[in-house]
């Protein structure tokens, strides 16, 4: 139930865009697909069959549109380095929740703060490490694991699980 009557729930949402990043790559690689393992994550990506609590990352592209909005700055849902960006959906409420992302059905871990290192690859002459850091904090993303994997492309549908 909302708190607030006139607040609109919108329940689901839509893949925008997919990176991974290989082992010791700097920048990560746009995919029109990839293949979600169950209990490994992204097929190609890093962390491939690494930490269980950081198979696929994920950020919502309407949240960095808020942030270079109240910023005057330009990121790109790119340059977060998550996997999955989404647009029309809070990822945030799913911190401890299932969803699902096309076929396949994934955990929330955690909010996928920022960390010093991202603030410092964003930094500029205009925005510092620690204003980087301030501004995502709590919109960085969300950190999931792959219960059921499945392929999931690009305009795929993000939302609840049933």
């Amino acid at each position: 139930m909302c708190a607030n009557p006139m607040e609109i729930v919108v329940m689901s949402g839509e893949v925008l865009a997919i990176y991974t990043r290989a082992p010791h790559e700097a920048e990560p690689s746009a995919k029109s697909s990839v293949t979600l393992e169950a209990g490994l994550g992204i097929v190609g990506d890093r962390n491939h069959g690494g930490n269980p609590d950081d198979q696929v990352t994920l950020v919502d592209a309407d949240v960095i549109d808020a942030v270079n909005e109240a910023t005057g700055w330009a990121l790109s849902p790119a340059q977060t380095r998550r996997n999955i960006v989404t647009r029309g959906i809070d990822l945030n409420q799913w911190e401890t929740g299932r969803f699902r992302v096309g076929g396949a059905l994934l955990e929330g871990v955690e909010l996928c703060e920022p960390c010093a290192h991202l603030g410092a690859m964003l930094q500029t002459d205009e925005r510092s490490a620690a204003d980087i850091v301030q501004a995502l904090t709590h919109k960085g993303g969300l950190r999931a694991r792959v219960l059921t994997g499945s392929d999931v492309a690009v305009g795929d549908r993000v939302d609840a699980a049933d």
